[in-house]
């Protein structure tokens, strides 16, 4: 059994958002903002306050991260950096208040 999802056509769609965009122009309307904490590096000594500070031991901070342990030590000792993606991780894990309301958005 398939649900019918029928899309409102594209021309529909173009439409109405033109009009909100013209709405918002003129200031009649406001437009929802999500803004997103600019991302950041962190040092072997952060990654390893952050792992603390969630009292995780190195095999389940690693894990947690999807990463070897291997790769986990290589970052804390300053050998190696995480990835952009995964510097985003250490800075949710970080301070997550800064977080709570985009991650809440989908709730």
């Amino acid at each position: 059994m398939s649900i019918n999802t029928k899309r409102t056509p594209l021309a529909q769609r173009l439409k109405k958002g033109l009009l909100e965009g013209i709405e918002f122009a003129r200031e009649d309307l406001n437009l929802a903002a999500t803004v997103v904490p600019t991302g950041r590096s962190y040092s072997g000594a952060e990654v390893v306050a952050i792992r603390n500070r969630r009292q995780m031991s190195q095999a389940q901070f690693a894990n947690l991260l999807a990463v070897s342990v291997k790769t986990l030590q290589s970052w804390e000792q300053g050998a190696r950096k995480p990835s952009k993606p995964t510097m985003r991780l250490l800075q949710i894990f970080d301070a997550p208040e800064e977080f709570r309301t985009i991650l809440s958005l989908g709730d």
